[in-house]
């Protein structure tokens, strides 16, 4: 059974229709951003590697510009919940491999 939605903070994401709320209102997100931070609020508190995002985002088809692509996601990601990458609230890079979502601002 899946979750209906997901809160942290200020933000709402409803994972079936794939809307991410700020306070109520609806913002937009990309794609791939989006399927990151689903991702990532399926594993709060965990670090999730890049290899792991690879496989869950583009799966088997190998996809060449993973580096790349990831890092614009997580960029995007960061944009859309106005994160800061130097003092994150939400989502940290560790050891440039892994990444993790706080878990102290998630309720289902």
């Amino acid at each position: 059974m899946s979750q209906p939605s997901i809160r942290f903070a200020e933000f709402e994401l409803d994972i079936e229709s794939c809307e991410l709320r700020r306070s109520g209102r609806p913002l937009r997100l990309e794609r791939i951003p989006m399927e990151l931070l689903i991702l990532l609020l399926q594993n709060p508190g965990k670090l999730v590697r890049r290899q792991t995002i690879e496989q869950e985002l583009w799966g088997d088809g190998g996809f060449l510009e993973t580096e790349h692509s990831i890092n614009t996601a997580v960029n995007k990601l960061r944009a859309t919940l106005r994160d800061n990458s130097r003092d994150p609230r939400f989502i940290r890079t560790v050891d440039r491999k892994s990444t993790r979502l706080n878990s102290s601002h998630i309720t289902i």
